[in-house]
């Protein structure tokens, strides 16, 4: 039996991220959700994704109202947090997943494309981001997903 066509193995699916991490240029590791993120990411049949990702260590915000956290709340709940969706391609030439943003928490996304490299680890699914021009150094962000 032939292998599975990659747009096959992305349409229908979900998946659960067990990792996210930034790997420098000059060799420094960072994690920009914790070192313990959580985190779902959708492809239907009809070529529409959604991501999210929550960091880890998010406070409560004292008053339990989602429109009244303080600027000390809030701050540290956007931050650590990222959440988009739009439609999505499968460059299959170029082991690509592009992203056509329609909204996203984070609003200079918003009408953005945003493309990684994909490539499968047996039922495992890492997407690393293109090179992320730094001031002292270069950034790509991996993030390893399972399906859920």
């Amino acid at each position: 039996m032939p292998p599975e066509p990659p747009e096959d193995k992305f349409a229908g699916t979900t998946w659960r991220l067990l990792e996210c991490y930034g790997k420098w240029t000059d060799g420094r590791i960072s994690y920009p959700y914790g070192e313990e993120p959580a985190g779902q990411l959708m492809y239907d049949k009809s070529g529409r994704f959604s991501g999210q990702i929550a960091g880890s260590g998010r406070p409560d915000f004292q008053s339990n109202n989602l429109l009244k956290g303080t600027d000390e709340e809030v701050r540290p709940a956007f931050e650590k947090y990222v959440a988009y969706y739009g439609t999505y391609e499968v460059d299959e030439a170029n082991s690509q997943m592009v992203h056509h943003v329609e909204e996203s928490l984070f609003p200079n996304w918003k009408g953005d494309v945003q493309t990684r490299i994909y490539s499968f680890e047996g039922e495992r699914l890492r997407l690393d981001t293109l090179p992320i021009k730094g001031a002292r150094a270069d950034l790509t962000v991996t993030l390893l997903w399972e399906r859920a």
